[in-house]
């Protein structure tokens, strides 16, 4: 009985890491739509619903990503290029 839930939570974890791996370098929800388009039916309902929370974590990464940058100072001037 051990044995199994021990499987269950490396597997939970393993589809967690993959989802947040998949999210933030790949294309947001992108990726999990075309996977529900492919299948349909209950997984595709499933899919739109991951691809929609795929889509706010890639949202608040990127808009994280920018403060960052602008914090650090590693943020490119816009006008450096006109002199």
């Amino acid at each position: 009985m051990c044995k199994i839930i021990k499987k269950i939570i490396c597997i939970m974890i393993t589809a967690l890491v993959l989802f947040v791996g998949i999210t933030i370098w790949g294309k947001g929800g992108d990726k999990f739509r075309w996977i529900g388009e492919k299948t349909g039916g209950i997984i595709k309902k499933g899919a739109d619903k991951l691809g929609e929370k795929a889509d706010e974590i890639k949202e608040k990464t990127v808009t994280t990503k920018e403060k960052v940058k602008k914090w650090t100072g590693k943020e490119k001037p816009e006008d450096s290029s006109q002199k």
